[in-house]
């Protein structure tokens, strides 16, 4: 496993190698971001809660359901339902006993029905290596009308997905609702280390 945890994960070439490379950083994935300080998950939690009521909730790409911890936390308690490519992160995620359900999948294959949940929360998952604007169109999918799509992104993530996001903004899917100001989500790493990132937050249509 490389030094550099972020950038071997990140290099990953597939979703197979990226699988595999988080089934072997699952056990240890949560001291390493403690370390670093990590609070996309709360940021991203922050901002959906300030969203209002919602009863299901889908985490995609949950990893250890650090989403899970940050939410329960403020006293929801709907249905929290997770999935990820990774079974190792999948198991330390069931320790937490916070979601419904755990399913390994893709973002790119949502296994919910068409308008199932409230909102889709993914923190850490579109970003290099892990998944891009190609998983908007099942994100949409599952979300009901009206309901809210939360992510976390790096700045320089978001200036590619920004054109496919306007894209389906432009044809009525849903609409920018907030970005918020870049900061670090990882304020433990060295400066040269980490880059800001943002919470991005779409109304569906």
């Amino acid at each position: 496993m490389n030094d550099d945890k972020l950038e071997w994960i990140f290099a990953s070439s597939d979703n197979q190698q990226l699988a595999d490379r988080y089934d072997r950083w699952a056990t240890q994935y949560d001291a390493d971001h403690d370390g670093w300080e990590w609070i996309g998950p709360a940021k991203a939690v922050e901002q959906l809660r300030a969203l209002g009521t919602m009863s299901t909730v889908l985490d995609a790409g949950c990893g250890t359901g650090r989403v899970g911890v940050e939410l329960a936390a403020t006293g929801w308690d709907g249905t929290l339902v997770g999935v990820d490519l990774s079974t190792g992160m999948l198991a330390v995620a069931a320790e937490t006993a916070y979601y419904e359900r755990l399913v390994q999948a893709s973002l790119t294959e949502l296994p919910l029905e068409d308008g199932s949940v409230d909102a889709v929360i993914a923190t850490g998952v579109f970003t290099h290596g892990h998944v891009g604007s190609e998983a908007f169109p099942e994100v949409l999918r599952v979300v009901r009308p009206g309901g809210w799509v939360v992510i976390t992104c790096r700045s320089e993530v978001w200036a590619e997905l920004e054109p496919a996001a306007a894209d389906h903004e432009a044809a009525g899917r849903w609409s920018l609702h907030k970005r918020t100001a870049p900061e670090s989500f990882h304020p433990g790493r060295s400066i040269e280390e980490d880059l800001p990132q943002s919470v991005v937050i779409w109304r569906v249509c």
